[in-house]
């Protein structure tokens, strides 16, 4: 059985194509990866006026969407990994959080150290996979119990779910 190359533990499951992570670190990448979505979609919702925003779009549009979304990756996995840090400093001494604070600053270590993973990540995520339109034009998001459930607005498939980040 292979190590996970972020922690080094035994990798249980493949999560990634051709990158060894184990679960633990999977499941954290998820809460870090669905905030970086999140941010990054947030202010683009789409609104009512849908001919203004295709003038927008078809005079201000980034080279692509991939392009856009992993655009600020590494300011991101800053920002984090500052409030994980603080989080460790000054936070409450449960041994469970602490542990996950920790698992999540070799998370962000290795992200800052292998940046080309965003790109990796999210290239099933910029379009809708069944009509092939923009998520940052078509999005809906709704929350489903502790779930955090993107679709596209044009068609309304599920692009992706993310358990609802409370922890930071």
């Amino acid at each position: 059985m292979e190590t996970c190359m972020i922690c080094g533990e035994l990798q249980d499951f493949k999560h990634f194509d051709g990158y060894n992570i184990c679960t633990t670190c999977a499941d954290i990448m998820e809460d870090v990866m669905g905030e970086y979505f999140l941010r990054t979609i947030w202010k683009r919702e789409p609104k009512a006026h849908a001919a203004y925003l295709n003038y927008l779009n078809s005079t201000t549009k980034y080279i692509s969407d991939y392009k856009k979304l992993v655009k600020k990756s590494d300011q991101h996995t800053k920002d984090v990994s500052a409030r994980v840090h603080d989080a460790l400093e000054n936070g409450d001494e449960q041994p469970s959080k602490k542990r996950y604070f920790e698992h999540m600053q070799r998370v962000l270590d290795w992200l800052e150290a292998t940046p080309h993973f965003y790109h990796y990540y999210f290239k099933d995520y910029y379009v809708c996979p069944e009509c092939g339109a923009s998520i940052f034009e078509k999005y809906a998001r709704r929350d489903v119990g502790d779930w955090m459930v993107i679709s596209c607005s044009e068609c309304d498939t599920v692009i992706k779910k993310y358990f609802s980040l409370k922890s930071i």
